[in-house]
């Protein structure tokens, strides 16, 4: 129980901590030559989308990159994926159709949502310029929210500012992901559903040395991170189901 009532003086020393690694980070990102980091983009989107465990992948969840936080593109993993969801030219769905989430915050007290588009047409821009999902679809339509869902989602695709390789991922400090991660882990749970993997895109300067990046009981790890020098399966569960 100690673990989950961390001193508020720790607390803040934590805050503190990741403060400080948040600036580091986005210094070294905006410092990146930007051919290495189209290079870098191409190489991480390139080993997700040759991987077995993603071409195996019926239900996901992904981020949509946006260039000013200068996040992992994710582009060409959303085109794949939809291009793989779209109907027939009569309309039916293939047998292999596949279901993407992607993210909608909801207000600033870390509530965010994720719900299923067919098309990047289906996005549009928030407040702070990010594509996301309206709420309804065009024909007026609640688009099904994956808390709702009747199937498992089997793998997210995750954001972050830093990662180190025994799963610690350092967010933007809105807590929105852990927070969100944490219900889907729940919900799992309580459905008996096999837990989804979690997976981080990172470039190699958000790759942190063990121990530097500070957590508390609130912070999730992932499974697995994706850096332009391969897959780094982390979890047992990564081992397992991603077979390296």
């Amino acid at each position: 129980m100690s673990n989950n009532n961390q001193e508020p003086d720790n607390l803040e020393s934590v805050f503190k901590q990741k403060r400080f690694l948040r600036t580091k980070v986005r210094q070294a990102l905006k410092a990146m030559d930007p051919s290495l980091r189209t290079r870098e983009d191409d190489i991480v989107q390139s080993k997700v989308l040759e991987a077995p465990w993603f071409k195996s992948s019926k239900r996901l969840c992904a981020y949509i990159s946006c260039s000013v936080l200068r996040e992992v593109d994710t582009s060409k993993l959303l085109y794949q994926i939809l291009h793989n969801s779209s109907s027939a030219p009569d309309g039916s769905m293939p047998q292999t159709a596949i279901k993407l989430y992607v993210p909608r915050v909801e207000d600033k007290n870390s509530n965010m949502r994720m719900f299923n588009i067919s098309h990047m047409d289906d996005l549009v821009a928030n407040s702070m310029n990010i594509l996301e999902p309206a709420s309804v679809d065009a024909e007026g339509n609640e688009r099904e929210d994956v808390m709702h869902a009747n199937d498992p989602v089997d793998l997210f695709i995750l954001p972050g500012l830093a990662f180190d390789r025994s799963g610690k991922r350092l967010g933007r400090g809105g807590g929105y992901y852990d927070t969100f991660l944490k219900k889907y882990r729940e919900l799992a749970k309580e459905k008996d559903w096999r837990q989804p993997l979690f997976v981080a895109l990172s470039y190699s300067v958000q790759i942190m040395d063990e121990e530097v990046i500070p957590i508390t009981p609130n912070d999730v790890l992932v499974d697995a991170l994706v850096l332009p020098t391969g897959v780094i399966p982390i979890t047992s569960a990564a081992f397992e189901r991603m077979k390296l």
